[in-house]
């Protein structure tokens, strides 16, 4: 049977989309592997060289490999310490906020939309805003001032996920335990909490795979080596491209794929 006109168009389009997404990143992860310093095809022979080669002593760093860069690993360090302290308060926040919202409280409908502005309002003017903020406060930029910054865009994507996803009978089972005089804290550790810990896993997970490559917001208050997207992007910027960039940048991706994976599962846990 022929295929109609629409479903045509509409294979295509899901085929250009998935081309979009991910040709650049095959890219990316070929060229990691690729023999010589030119960055460019067709590639000519395959090599861990860019991973793992000892270096000579007289290497520039763009031709170190990501073993031996010493500060390539201080921004993961960075990174991964960022994206847990963001993780984790991701969880916190869009736990609280999502159970609060399901009440007709005043000024709900206006503190949803405030929230979705974090992912609204462009990284650039979210950046530029915390630097006149702490300009005029007399502060110094730390790791919690990355860490805030990323929490703004992580929360909403964790709220609206959250939300979407609650049982809705929750209330239902949390009002049967109070009439049976449950305790507010009993309640929300022994029905609450059973029902929604894998939404909130969920909401860790997500803003930790955020935080791990974001770089517009993070740029503008993270100084010195910075965590692996703004390190690799200032690097490029003042050194030699070369296949070593490339394949810092499949170790982001790959750790961001295992999130994604990793949300995918949980999700068709909460799914069951």
């Amino acid at each position: 049977m022929p295929m109609k006109l629409g479903e045509i168009v509409a294979r295509l389009y899901l085929a250009f989309m998935i081309a979009l997404v991910w040709l650049p990143i095959a890219f990316m992860i070929m060229l990691s592997f690729k023999t010589g310093g030119s960055v460019s095809f067709p590639i000519q022979g395959l090599t861990l060289d860019w991973y793992v080669a000892k270096p000579k002593g007289y290497e520039y760093i763009s031709y170190i490999s990501v073993l031996y860069d010493s500060a390539f690993w201080e921004a993961l360090q960075n990174s991964a310490l960022v994206s847990a302290a963001v993780g984790a308060t991701t969880c916190l926040i869009v736990t609280a906020t999502a159970l609060a919202l399901r009440h007709r409280v005043v000024g709900r409908d206006a503190l949803f939309y405030l929230i979705l502005l974090g992912f609204i309002v462009p990284g650039v003017s979210l950046g530029l805003g915390h630097v006149v903020m702490y300009k005029q406060l007399n502060l110094e930029f730390t790791f919690w001032s990355a860490v805030a910054v990323d929490v703004v865009f992580t929360v909403p994507f964790g709220l609206v996920l959250m939300m979407a996803r609650f049982d809705p009978d929750l209330m239902l089972y949390e009002q049967a335990a109070s009439v049976l005089k449950a305790s507010p804290v009993n309640v929300f550790r022994r029905v609450t909490m059973p029902l929604v810990k894998w939404e909130i896993l969920t909401a860790g997970v997500l803003g930790f795979v955020l935080s791990w490559s974001e770089l517009v917001r993070t740029s503008f208050v993270m100084k010195g080596t910075g965590v692996l997207a703004t390190y690799i992007f200032n690097q490029m910027q003042i050194n030699p491209v070369t296949p070593k960039w490339y394949a810092a940048g499949t170790i982001i991706a790959s750790v961001s794929f295992v999130g994604l994976i990793l949300v995918g599962y949980i999700m068709s846990r909460t799914a069951k």
